[in-house]
């Protein structure tokens, strides 16, 4: 993932703030997206902000104090709080960082009159839509920054567990975060349904059990979802295809055998979604199935 990170806050009185930021983005190996860098453009500040934001970046970093900033000839928003929006109409992860209300601060970079409502109001909106980081210092600030943006980085960077197919063999599976994505893909793309089956001594002639093989959702009872189940069980069986409807939350079959065997299964949801599953059924636990 390119770590393409755009800062925006106003200028005069948090220089020395963005400054802190820039460099531990840096420090992160991440490219520092920032109006010091823009250089001569062709087009207004806004427009430019904005295009960076939503052509050029991965991430936002909101950083405010006192001041609202300039408001654009025929705007009703500030350059900022346009910029907030704009990264927020492309779903851009945004880390908002507030001025904690106790921190001394100049006069001349407190707002008064309309635009103090006006950044009091912008601030009232970000404490609704986010966890808000709060800072009292330029150290304190960047830290923090650098904690989240780091987290971020590394959770980007862990595979993600719906990019992992269970089909997937074990042999090119080496780290214990590659095994846990692949276990979990399983429960995903499974739905939580599996195979099960218990045992008891059979009844019939020439049989040594009595097998149940039923489907079962990891941690719930709900099969109301699945339509039906076909299982296969070879040749033993005349190679049928055994079709198992939902039968009141029931989902499975019941067959007798001397020997252990593998059952292949595939089941299918009410949305027409397909899985295919198999189970080894053993006698090694020699359950009674009561």
């Amino acid at each position: 993932m390119d770590k393409r990170v755009f800062i925006s806050s106003t200028f005069e009185d948090l220089k020395e703030y963005r400054a802190s930021v820039q460099d531990k983005v840096r420090q992160l190996g991440a490219i520092d997206i920032s109006m010091e860098n823009f250089g001569a453009r062709g087009e207004g500040p806004k427009e430019e902000c904005i295009r960076l934001i939503q052509e050029e970046s991965d991430i936002f970093v909101g950083i405010y104090a006192h001041r609202y900033g300039s408001i654009p000839e025929g705007d009703s928003v500030s350059i900022i709080e346009a910029e907030y929006e704009a990264a927020t109409l492309v779903n851009l992860p945004r880390f908002i960082y507030l001025i904690k209300d106790t921190t001394p601060w100049p006069p001349i970079h407190i707002d008064t009159e309309e635009s103090a409502v006006k950044i009091k109001q912008f601030k009232k909106k970000l404490l609704a839509n986010h966890t808000c980081g709060f800072f009292n210092n330029e150290d304190n600030l960047a830290s923090n920054v650098a904690a989240d943006l780091g987290r971020r980085f590394s959770m980007r960077e862990i595979p993600r567990v719906d990019s992992l197919s269970t089909n997937i063999s074990p042999d090119n599976l080496k780290t214990s975060t590659e095994w846990t994505a692949y276990r979990n893909g399983t429960y995903e793309n499974n739905r939580g349904i599996f195979i099960t089956h218990v045992i008891e001594p059979s009844k019939l002639p020439g049989q040594l059990y009595d097998i149940f093989i039923y489907l079962m959702r990891h941690k719930s009872s709900n099969l109301s979802d699945i339509d039906y189940a076909e299982f296969f069980m070879g040749h033993m069986w005349q190679n049928k295809i055994i079709k198992a409807k939902n039968n009141g939350g029931f989902i499975g079959i019941l067959t007798a055998a001397y020997g252990e065997f593998l059952c292949t299964c595939r089941v299918t949801f009410t949305d027409g979604y397909q899985i295919n599953m198999h189970r080894y059924i053993d006698f090694e636990a020699r359950k009674t199935g009561q």
